[in-house]
This record gives structure tokens, sequence and C-alpha cells, in this order.
């Protein structure tokens, strides 16, 4: 057990010892609310009406336990009485209101009771009217998990006062949770600023399922259950690589940030870990872990190396109200366990310009000998902060960038021009993957080309893999969108990545462009190659009527277009078009609710080069990926396989075509 956790399981037993010697008694009737009812209490406005509640409503819908005492509590989100509603119903936060106890006579030094919900003083809370004058005891702490606190009223000992519980906040975290209001006579311990877990959220990475559902994809990655969304912490140890990724362990659909964890030797063979770092809270701030960047640490700069196995360094985004901030946590046993640097607290407080500032990428920068971190940290008009480190802890502004088109998941690479090492450029991209070229010196990047686009599609988020062998720039993104593949096919888990492609740079007749394209680690998979040469596509002719069996696909082909009007690729589970005449490429698609588009847009603007069109296609059980001209432009696209062409082919509509050469691999699954 880690260190801060086990420090947190000492006070909360100390403060549950305190609770049973305390002698605590009721500030006055129905101060529990075990009445079931708000007998005694005085309503005022719509926040507190439906209440109180009954049961652990949050944990009902997959959310932290609120930790209430006996079986009814307030908690100003619920909409379950235990006569209405339904367990884990909730009303909002937009409602606001006060509940006030009634009169009673402070008979002891401590006033204690649970408290959760939102931290917004000010906005939402407990306090006590006494003699005229009003004294706010606490707000929540950012959980739904209610934490017990003591507030020290020996000063007002014989006075007639109330209790007055309070919600004006609308926006998020905009309730309060509330239990137990007793007397004491000492103070129990103040866990609510110690270093703790959310309750509810385990390591445990679902053992028990297999990759072995029929739709489930074959060689890109997702996670054995529940939801999936950015790559994270992309890394090379020097034996594995590492993907983190942001997860929902409770459930299929977004929620409770946290960073899964797999293993590869070769990033397409992939072993799912337990869950490396889990959503917490600190100092009363209960937030989630957003994406970021993990290191490895090659110089020992945190102090924290143990033998001969280098430490890894993992900075994220600490998502919680009012501002995001990023934080860092390290491993020395090469990622199984993980400490959180201070508690979780701030190794790079929030700038000020947007309350979400988020997604750290940190490298090592080897002309100045520094750390590197990239910051997204302001949108219209989009600003990229750099800061520079030397220990990894404390970090120095250097410059901004400002760019439009910036937005969240800065990454920023160094790729060798047309491979000559001696002419090395900067590629500075976001999560659309716009990007630049230029140069970087250890603090400002010089830009020498015009903003370009490169991906289309469901690709997002993108990442590269830090510390890689050979110095390859190999890059995993997020396919996000498509429907819910737990709703739409029945399957564990939702939402997947697309398939490792190696980045490079390469001069054409536009300037400088980046390349992406498949890495060659694909052709493991490979159990059958067909290849054809010259083949041309006229009438009924069919480039794949001697191939039966088509399951999982990759496809390279360059054909001349001809006279057809379309060349058709009637692949497992989707259609791909290419039209001579608008110069796009086309596929049978799917929206987010599951329903079948004939004509989705893959790639736009691709004519013929000296009269030949070059492209790589990717097919597996959920997704076509499309790739143009080396990767100059690529689509990658959800596809519903119970759509997909009755016959596999390849044919001309509307006019001749030809193969000049074609290579299809039919491969096997990673699992």
């Amino acid at each position: 057990m880690p260190t801060n956790l086990m420090n947190f399981v000492a006070l909360v037993l100390i403060a549950s010892a305190f609770s049973t010697v305390l002698a605590e008694e009721p500030l006055f009737p129905n101060a529990d609310f075990e009445t079931g009812t708000l007998a005694g209490w005085t309503v005022e406005g719509e926040a507190f009406k439906v209440q109180p509640t009954k049961g652990d409503n949050p944990a009902a819908r997959n959310r932290e336990t609120s930790n209430h005492q006996g079986e009814y509590w307030i908690g100003g989100y619920e909409n379950y009485t235990g006569n209405e509603g339904k367990p884990g119903a909730t009303r909002g936060d937009k409602f606001t209101g006060t509940l006030t106890s009634p009169e009673f006579t402070i008979t002891k030094p401590y006033i204690t009771f649970l408290i959760g919900g939102g931290n917004l003083p000010g906005q939402q809370g407990v306090k006590l009217l006494c003699a005229g004058k009003e004294i706010e005891l606490a707000s929540g702490v950012d959980s739904e998990t209610m934490v017990k606190q003591s507030f020290d009223v020996s000063q007002y000992l014989g006075e007639t006062v109330r209790l007055v519980i309070f919600d004006d906040a609308k926006g998020g975290w905009g309730h309060i949770n509330v239990d137990a209001f007793t007397a004491t006579d000492e103070a129990v311990p103040d866990v609510s600023k110690a270093f703790a877990f959310i309750d509810g959220i385990s390591t445990t990475a679902y053992p028990d399922t297999g990759y072995d559902q029929p739709l489930r994809p074959q060689f890109h990655f997702s996670s054995r259950e529940n939801w999936l969304n950015d790559p994270n912490g992309m890394v090379f140890d020097g034996e594995e690589y590492h993907l983190f990724f942001q997860h929902n362990p409770k459930g299929t659909s977004w929620g409770n940030m946290t960073w899964g964890h797999a293993t590869s030797l070769d990033m397409v063979h992939w072993t799912q870990q337990s869950h490396a770092l889990l959503p917490y809270r600190i100092d009363r701030r209960a937030g989630t872990i957003f994406s970021g960047t993990a290191i490895v640490d090659h110089n020992n700069c945190l102090g924290k190396q143990i033998g001969d196995t280098k430490t890894i360094c993992a900075f994220f985004t600490f998502a919680s109200k009012p501002k995001f901030y990023q934080a860092m946590a390290y491993s020395t046993d090469c990622g199984a366990t993980w400490n959180y640097w201070n508690e979780g607290r701030a190794v790079v407080p929030n700038q000020g310009f947007d309350s979400g500032e988020r997604d750290p990428k940190v490298f090592w920068h080897q002309e100045s000998q520094k750390w590197v971190l990239v910051l997204w940290v302001q949108h219209n008009p989009g600003r990229v902060r750099f800061f520079t480190s030397e220990n990894l802890t404390d970090w120095e502004f250097a410059s901004d960038l400002m760019r439009d088109w910036a937005f969240e998941c800065m990454d920023l690479v160094f790729l060798p021009m047309d491979g000559n090492p001696n002419d090395m450029k900067c590629v500075i991209y976001d999560a659309s993957f716009d990007y630049e070229i230029g140069t970087f010196d250890g603090r400002t990047f010089h830009s020498e080309t015009e903003p370009q686009k490169m991906s289309r599609g469901n690709f997002y988020a993108a990442q590269t893999f830090n510390n890689a062998p050979d110095k390859r720039i190999v890059q995993i993104g997020w396919m996000r969108g498509g429907p819910n593949s737990a709703q739409a096919y029945g399957l564990p888990f939702n939402q997947q990545m697309s398939f490792p492609c190696e980045l490079s740079l390469r001069t054409t007749t536009k300037g400088p462009r980046l390349l992406c394209w498949p890495i060659k680690e694909v052709e493991s998979l490979t159990t059958r190659t067909h290849v054809m040469e010259n083949v041309v596509l006229a009438g009924n002719t069919n480039a794949l009527s001697d191939i039966a069996g088509l399951d999982l696909v990759d496809l390279t082909v360059e054909f001349e277009p001809g006279t057809a009007s379309q060349v058709a690729f009637d692949l497992p589970g989707v259609w791909v078009r290419y039209d001579a005449k608008d110069h796009v490429v086309t596929h049978s698609g799917i929206n987010n609710e599951g329903e079948l588009q004939e004509k989705y847009w893959t790639i736009d603007k691709l004519p013929p080069r000296d009269g030949v069109v070059q492209l790589r296609i990717l097919v597996d059980r959920l997704s076509v990926e499309v790739f143009a001209f080396d990767g100059e432009v690529f689509g990658s696209h959800y596809i519903n396989p119970k759509h997909g062409p009755a016959t596999h082919s390849i044919h001309a509509i509307g006019g001749e075509a030809k193969i000049r050469r074609l290579e299809l691999r039919e491969l096997n699954s990673a699992w």
C-alpha cells in the first residue's frame, strides 16, 4: 500500500476511534435525519425539498460512496427518498435554498458532523446563527463522500443557536451533502485535507474478461472493459512500451477519469495491467486524472531511483474545481506501483488563463540539458506555454506560443527532414492534429511553415512514445466518437485506439510535410499475402474473386483511375470508394447513433499523381483506417460490421481502371 494511502487510512482509523469515545450527542431531535423526514427543520427554496435521501445513492450510480450514517442523510443532488424516485436518481445542481434547524443550546465545545458535496465556500455549506451573527463552519470537499469534521464553538457555550445548511450555487458541484450533527467534548482529526483515493475505484483491470468477442477489435487496442479515451504517458522504459490511457473503470461512458495501463514488447501485442493513477482528494479538493506524459528519468533528476531501475515519472492534469493544475507521480518499479509527488499537489499551478488548463507534454531537451513541459493554457486565442526544469519538480516559465488552432493535448517531437539526421526539425501539434514544422531552442518554438491539417474522421488526442528506441517517433491516437460499443453490439467496452503509426518528414512540392504510416510491426500478424500487378478492372472484373474468407485486412494498392468514375473496394464490414471526378475517398460509415451512412467522407482533395493514386487500408472489426500517398493524409473511422458488403471485391464502376500493384495481407488477431 502506498505511504500516502497508509497515512490516510491511519487518520481515518484515528477519527473512527475518536468518534467512539467522544460521547457524541445529537444537537437536537432529528439532527441525524433518521426519522426519514425534515421534522423540526425549516425549508426555504427548492434545494432541499426532496430530502432526506435514503441509502448510498452515489454508489448506486457508480460514483464514490456517500459515507452516510444510518439510513437517511441530506444530499442536494439526490432524487430518491426511499418512497419516491429510485436509488441513484439525481436532481442536478440548479436548485438553491436553505434548510434551517430548530433552536438548540450549545452544551459542548465542539459541533461535529459529516459534510461532502461541492467545495464552494460562501456559496454553499453549513453556518451557525448565534447572537445575530452568521459563522460559516464548512463547505464540501468536491466529493460525494462525506468526511467528519469538528468546529470549536466553546466561546458560545450556553448560547441558543441555529444551524443553516445553505446552497446558493448552480454550477458544477453546486450541491451540499450533510449528516449527523452532534455535540462532542473533543474534535475529530481533520482528514479532509489528507491525501485519499476516491472511494470505489480499484486498480483491478478485469482479469476474467478476454478479447474473444466476435466484434472485438483484433489489432487495435481496446480496454478489456469499460470506457477508453486519450492515450496518456506513452513511454518506452528500455524493455517494454507503456500505453496509459484515459479510462472509466466503472462504466462504458465517460467519467471517473483514471489512467488505465497496458504494456507491449512491439506496440502490437498488448497486455492490460492494473490501473495506474486513480482519482484522489487532497486539501479538500477531489479530482480525476486527465491526460499527460510519462518520461524515463534517465539522469535520476528526481532522486528517487532504486538500484539500476530507472524511475518513470508521469505528469498529468489534476482535474479539480475550481481550477485544474498539473501534478506528478513516479514509479520506481517500471510502472507497477505509483507514488504521488507532494501528495498530488501542483508541480505547475494553474496559470490563470483557463480553469481547464491541461495535458502536460514533458520531454528531455539534450542541447539545453533541461526538461521541457508544454502545456495548453488558453482557448480563443490559443496559448501554449513552455516551461523548463532541471529537477522535474521546479518549473520555470520559458515562452508562450500563440496559435488560434491550438487546443489541448499538445505534443512536440523532433524528426529528420527526408531522413537526414543533420537537418532535424521540430513538429508541434494538438488534439485535432493541426501541426506546424519549425525549430525549438529549448525555450521557444520557431515556426517555418503555415499550419497544416493531418488526420480526418475519428482520430483525436494522439501522443507519441517518449524514449523510443532507434529514435523512432511512433504515435497512437484515440478513435473518438462512433456508437457506444456496449450498447450497439453488447460488448464489454467502449472506444478504441488507432493503430500505431510512425511519423516522418518529407519535402513535397507544397513544402515540408508530416507523414504518418502504420508501423512495420503489423507484419507480425500476417497469415497470408496476396500480390497482384497490372490488373485491368473492367466490366465484371473482381480482383478479389479468388480470395475467400477475408476478415482482418492490410491492403496497399497503387491504381490508375483511368476512365472509371469510381474504384470500389468492398472489404469486410465496409465499402471504400475512390471518386475519380471529385478526387475523394469515401466509405460506408456510421454515426454516433450507430446509423449507417452510405457515403461518409474519408479523405478529400486527393487527385492522382502522374495518373496514379496510392492508398493503404486497414480493416478491423469496428474500424477502417485509410492512408494516402505514404501517409501525407489519413482518416480513421468507425464502421458497422453488420452492414458490410456480402461479397468482397475490388472493381471499377462506370469505366476501366488499372491496378499497378496490390498487396493484401490477411492478418491474425493480436490477442
